[in-house]
């Protein structure tokens, strides 16, 4: 899902973040740096609903964290600052158009998500705007089904070879195969 979503938001190619778009990253950022992208899963529920064959139901939370800076704009012969707050709300809607498009009927990521949508937005800027960086988390709640393989033949059938036995006396031993379909 992180590099699905990665892939997504590097294709959007959003104005002031580029490629700058990770699911994980060991750099320092900032001095030099203007904005970057940070997406990251911290819990992801399953749920089998007793399903046979196995499915999971799997909710959880898809967290994308913008970082930005103010930055001077010299265009049209004029310096005017670009407010990190602005930076920051340009970038949030452009990251939620790209992950949230017009739906068809099958759903986002050719119907292998079968739910995301933004629950909330959250920034650690103070309420004076004096700060020239920062960052802003944003929260997508997501639902999609997947099949956990567990292995074995790769052939139609499973076969299983059993013994039951009651006690220990001559005949009460039955061994019998089992073919089961994977």
């Amino acid at each position: 899902m992180r590099a699905s979503v990665v892939q997504t938001l590097k294709t959007a190619d959003i104005p002031g973040i580029g490629q700058n778009v990770f699911s994980a990253r060991q750099e320092r950022a900032w001095p030099e740096e203007s904005g970057f992208i940070c997406v990251y899963t911290p819990e992801t529920n399953f749920d089998d609903k007793r399903t046979s064959p196995r499915f999971y139901y799997v909710t959880g939370d898809l967290v994308i964290d913008v970082y930005g800076r103010g930055a001077v704009d010299d265009s049209n012969d004029q310096s005017e600052i670009y407010d990190v707050n602005d930076f920051l709300d340009d970038v949030a809607k452009a990251v939620a158009e790209a992950l949230q498009p017009i739906e068809r009927r099958v759903g986002p990521y050719s119907g292998l998500v079968r739910r995301l949508v933004l629950k909330s937005i959250a920034n650690n800027l103070s309420s004076a705007g004096e700060a020239d960086r920062g960052n802003q988390r944003m929260v997508f709640g997501i639902e999609y089904a997947v099949t956990i393989t567990v292995g074995g033949p790769a052939d139609d059938f499973l076969k299983a070879e059993n013994t039951l036995s009651m006690g220990s006396g001559a005949g009460n031993k039955i061994e019998f195969d089992t073919n089961v379909r994977p």
